[in-house]
């Protein structure tokens, strides 16, 4: 009798965990990021720690996904080596390689580029080994896109081909609208911009058929079409990117703050740029009043901070203006404290 009640409670608690587990996957694919993350949360608690290590591994890895897109990014990175240590301790390869991935696109974002090319030629040499296209083509995206931050844009651009390449020669399914995505800034940046609008024109119909026409994922592809325009002095069109972006992500701005402020401080040099000054001044206003309230966990706000400073000033708003700038390089400061994985 002891035996059966203990399958049968161990079966209704790993029942429970994948009810929680399924509703992050789906909250996670419409975009809601903060309930995927607490369904995530609470799939992990019903797990009993130590007889369900995969299935631990992969919630966690789940969870750093989420984390990621709402730009917690110490915690994914937490999260993913926690996901690591785990697959290491199993000796599943393939999944070893996913999480370096993984790793290598949070030392990324986080300006950690080369941590991130270290991780990223590991994973690399791994899925060669094992032959697994699928998640070589989507090393080879996050190399491409360290590879761009650093304005190194032919090498960005032999990336994102070779992973378009890989996924289609395998007939691996990638995400087509995140490598067209890529492969339009690359343009942008060589100054090709018919090709660049080409590209990011059939990225935004790729993510748009995949995920509908309000996923957050738009975003992304949406600012930099605004960027085009922006440099081309398609003034009208890039404000349109830029306010359904915000639409888009305004509803809850509490999980998309820090995208919002980029997104406010591209509107405003467009808006710069058109000669509307107004509007201009507004926007970068509230963009750095967000950028402010998120200096602790990114630094990179502190740009935003310092350009709202230096419009103060302009303004004869000298006190102001000083009291910012030290915030923002008190933020500065702190993160150059911040040691690296070595």
């Amino acid at each position: 009798m002891h035996m059966i009640a203990g399958v049968t409670l161990c079966c209704a608690v790993l029942q429970v965990n994948s009810n929680f587990e399924e509703q992050g996957r789906a909250e996670y694919r419409s975009g809601q990021y903060a309930a995927a993350e607490a369904s995530f949360v609470s799939a992990l608690s019903s797990l009993e720690r130590g007889r369900h290590d995969g299935e631990h591994a992969r919630i966690l890895a789940e969870l750093g996904n989420v984390l990621v897109n709402e730009d917690k990014l110490l915690k994914a990175e937490q999260v993913f080596g926690q996901s690591l240590a785990i697959y290491k301790r199993l000796g599943d390869q393939r999944q070893i390689s996913l999480l370096l991935r993984h790793l290598g696109a949070v030392y990324s974002l986080a300006g950690r580029d080369d941590d991130a090319l270290r991780v990223l030629r590991q994973a690399l040499k791994l899925t060669r080994a094992n032959h697994d296209v699928g998640i070589e083509a989507e090393v080879l995206n996050v190399i491409g896109v360290v590879y761009y931050r650093q304005n190194r844009n032919n090498k960005a651009a032999n990336c994102f081909n070779q992973a378009l390449a890989a996924a289609s020669s395998a007939g691996v399914q990638t995400d087509p609208g995140e490598l067209l995505n890529n492969l339009g800034n690359v343009y942008q940046a060589a100054h090709k911009y018919e090709e660049a609008e080409a590209f990011l024109k059939r990225a935004l119909n790729e993510i748009e058929s995949a995920d509908g026409l309000s996923h957050p994922d738009l975003t992304f592809t949406l600012q930099s079409l605004g960027t085009l325009y922006t440099m081309i002095g398609r003034y009208a069109e890039a404000e349109d990117q830029y306010l359904r972006a915000l639409t888009i992500l305004e509803p809850n701005e509490p999980e998309f703050e820090t995208r919002i402020a980029r997104l406010l401080h591209a509107l405003s040099a467009t808006y710069a740029k058109a000669g509307r000054k107004a509007d201009a001044e507004a926007a970068l206003s509230r963009a750095a009043r967000i950028a402010r309230g998120n200096l602790a966990q990114h630094a990179e706000m502190a740009s935003i901070v310092e350009e709202y400073a230096e419009s103060l000033r302009k303004q004869r708003k000298s006190k102001e203006a000083a009291e910012l700038l030290l915030e923002a390089r008190r933020a500065r400061a702190a993160a150059s404290l911040v040691t690296t994985a070595r």
